[in-house]
């Protein structure tokens, strides 16, 4: 088992640094002065993470990938959601990133995070396609493919940290950028991901 969870680690790698939706709710928050934004977006996605793998476990993930009904109304739900936040991120109240006494938008709550993981569809092919792959019949049990899913959750929350420190390295080098400009980009990144969704909906079967 130490040897699939590190060649399922090694597998797992290019999916945990594309950027999707918890890389932009990370990035659209990390300039500000709210604190715990790392560790609320990173515990969201591992939840969401975790779910998938608990799913799958139970065959639920299966019934939904093999029907193309349901699983289109997943990605309509995904897609939704998506654009909402991204809707909601251009709205907030922008502020120079050197004023730390101008009132901030609203607390980026844990289950944004997680939402926007369990209604990826694509999150949940990892554990039907990816995942089986590092284990055989004698080791395909819920245990281990949650055991596969924390490796994923702790590199996804090692990857969150990194680029939030070099994103606050950046930002600290900056000359007052306007928090603004970090809103409308990210939230632009959102509705980008959500249209793409519903694009890959309104086009056909499971992927």
């Amino acid at each position: 088992m130490p040897e699939a969870l590190f060649a399922f680690a090694l597998a797992i790698v290019p999916v945990v640094v594309t950027p999707g939706a918890s890389f932009t709710l990370m990035a659209t928050r990390v300039l500000g002065d709210e604190h715990g934004v790392v560790r609320r977006v990173a515990a969201g996605t591992a939840a969401g993470i975790l779910t998938h793998a608990v799913l799958a476990a139970c065959g639920l993930s299966a019934l939904v990938m093999q029907s193309a009904e349901l699983y289109r109304a997943v990605q309509l739900a995904g897609a939704a959601y998506l654009i909402a936040l991204g809707i909601v991120t251009i709205a907030r109240r922008g502020r120079p990133a050197t004023a730390p006494e101008a009132p901030a938008g609203p607390r980026l709550r844990l289950r944004t995070a997680y939402l926007a993981n369990l209604l990826n569809p694509k999150a949940a092919a990892v554990y039907l396609t990816l995942a089986p792959q590092f284990l055989d019949h004698r080791t395909f049990t819920a245990a281990n493919l949650l055991a596969l899913a924390a490796v994923h959750a702790a590199l996804t929350a090692l990857w969150l940290a990194v680029c939030a420190t070099l994103l606050r390295s950046l930002g600290r080098r900056a000359l007052a950028l306007p928090r603004k400009a970090f809103n409308v980009v990210g939230g632009a990144v959102l509705i980008a991901l959500g249209l793409r969704t519903l694009a890959q909906a309104r086009g056909g079967a499971p992927a």
